[in-house]
């Protein structure tokens, strides 16, 4: 009788276990091959380097532009456009800003950036069990596809970073500094339509590009679904920077 183990699968190879794409693998996949990586991550589902490394990312910019920001050029034309603030207050106002600036956008960039991507996932999980492929999704597989398509707005976090090290940036908002949306070359007087310009940003457009293939070759949802999952997420966001351009 032969002294070797009895395989489980007969006088078959065992199936190799499929390697999880490393935090590199999945930078390098989204900028060349993505649906390859969205495959491999269908099969093993990987987020956590992704979004540490995301969520560094949000911190370091927090405070390149938070120590570089002129808060008073900031806010001032926005408070003295609101009727419901009287002129008196607004310094004050300003000064309360201004301490607690750096505080809060950290605590927004730690807390914030998960939470975001803890809700995220959370809806395409649900969507994804409403419209499925094949089988339904596992939340790790959704939560994969929220965070991994950002990692394709990493060169636009470095071109922020390296714009506030090198020249001032005014009370200019991280999302209108660097030159990648319509916003920054189209100037008009409409707020709104200006804000809807900023909007247009090349990377976050990328970003959506990449997470219709994450919903669809990663979490294996249905096209209506993909799109509903890309789509909605991205009016309800145009909508709430319409409506805070005032």
């Amino acid at each position: 009788m032969s002294d070797q183990p009895t395989s489980l699968y007969g006088d078959q190879p065992e199936p190799s276990k499929v390697q999880t794409p490393s935090l590199m693998d999945q930078i390098v996949g989204v900028f060349t091959n993505p649906i390859e990586l969205f495959q491999r991550l269908n099969k093993a589902p990987s987020w956590g380097w992704a979004l540490g490394l995301l969520i560094a990312g949000a911190l370091l910019i927090t405070v390149i532009w938070g120590l570089k920001v002129d808060v008073d050029e900031m806010m001032r034309p926005m408070l003295e456009r609101n009727p419901q603030i009287q002129s008196s207050q607004i310094d004050t106002i300003i000064e309360m800003q201004k301490k607690f600036i750096l505080p809060i956008g950290l605590l927004g960039a730690v807390f914030g950036t998960a939470a975001a991507m803890a809700l995220v996932a959370l809806f395409y999980w649900l969507i994804g069990k409403a419209l499925p492929e094949a089988e339904a999704p596992s939340y790790p597989q959704a939560l994969s596809a929220a965070v991994v398509p950002s990692l394709v707005k990493l060169p636009h976090l470095l071109l922020l970073v390296v714009i506030c090290l090198v020249k001032p940036i005014g009370g200019l908002t991280p999302d209108k500094i660097a030159p990648t949306s319509l916003g920054y070359f189209l100037h008009v007087e409409s707020l709104k339509l200006q804000a809807f310009f900023y909007t247009m940003d090349l990377f976050y457009l990328a970003e959506a590009v990449l997470t219709y293939l994450a919903l669809r070759h990663l979490v294996r949802m249905k096209t209506v679904g993909a799109l509903l999952c890309v789509l909605l997420p991205m009016a309800l966001g145009i909508g709430f920077r319409l409506l805070g351009a005032k």
